[in-house]
């Protein structure tokens, strides 16, 4: 298995340096590691993203770290490295489910904040959605990601919000995401999850963690804590295992009642790795589980 990460714009044989450390990191515990061009990948540029490639020789399974991008962007790179002969391990259809919440929610709904949708960014359908959401605080995202940094008026809804108000956030919301908008509209009821005071912005820092499963299995245990979301171990497993992707995130968080709830799952390719969280024990992990050691 081959490693991909992101060049540096404009020089494709240098890593971008967002990555230099994981790519560092990668090769050390013996990956072989090679550079691709996100930007050639976001215009649809293929044979330019994927250039310095070499052949694929023996190493024909690839797995990608790099930058988000929408499902349709990343089946046009997985259909690029099956030209070239390579086996991306995680196919379209895998990377879709673990990366769009109402495709997720199949598998974690009941462990889970209560969800509904709609596709596209119709105000008027908004609206209609969130008349099952009224009487419980809720937030606004697009089918990946909101505009948490205008938590105010671009994301949280409070209860009973009336028509005027809902619509002020939606725009906010709207504008926010901008070119970025994905596919549709989820509305979330709100869960109340601990919080551990607030950054430079005044957001608010929570009780969260990520986890990376590897084939159903849990990649790096988190430091132990008390309360731990690895008291529950088995059932991130379970829930893991419902999806097509071999390589996963799923972010878990502890409310307020002690309970730990999902708030989001992602495709491992394109998850940043936990602050403080070493890239040489991930890779080292990710290797002994790949390769059986």
């Amino acid at each position: 298995m081959i490693l991909l990460f992101p060049c540096e714009p404009f020089s494709p044989r240098r890593i971008d340096p967002d990555f230099v450390t994981e790519y560092e990191a990668a090769r050390s515990v013996g990956f072989a590691c090679f550079a691709y061009s996100h930007e050639d990948l976001e215009v649809g540029d293929i044979a330019t993203c994927l250039k310095i490639l070499p052949d694929p020789g023996e190493d024909r399974q690839v797995l990608v770290r790099g930058w988000m991008v929408p499902g349709e962007t990343y089946r046009k790179l997985h259909d690029g490295l099956s030209d070239r002969g390579f086996t991306p391990i995680t196919s379209p259809d895998a990377y879709d489910e673990a990366h769009y919440l109402p495709l997720a929610y199949q598998h974690t709904e009941g462990h889970t904040s209560r969800s509904a949708w709609i596709e596209g960014d119709s105000p008027d359908d908004a609206w209609d959605l969130y008349q099952s959401f009224r009487h419980a605080d809720a937030i606004i995202k697009d089918w990946v990601k909101s505009a948490k940094s205008r938590w105010k008026d671009g994301c949280y809804i409070p209860a009973s919000t009336s028509e005027e108000r809902f619509r002020e956030i939606f725009k906010v919301f709207r504008h926010e995401r901008g070119k970025l908008f994905n596919r549709g509209v989820v509305l979330r009821e709100f869960l109340p999850i601990v919080e551990r005071g607030s950054d430079i912005r005044g957001l608010p820092l929570v009780e969260e963690t990520r986890l990376f499963f590897w084939q159903g299995e849990v990649l790096v245990l988190p430091d132990e804590r008390s309360p731990s979301p690895l008291d529950e171990i088995g059932r991130w497993k379970e829930i893991a295992t419902r999806f097509r992707s071999s390589f996963l995130t799923i972010d878990v968080a502890l409310l307020e009642d002690g309970s730990w709830r999902i708030v989001e799952t992602g495709d491992g390719q394109v998850s940043g790795l936990p602050v403080g969280l070493d890239p040489t024990r991930f890779y080292a992990s990710l290797w002994n589980k790949s390769f059986g050691g």
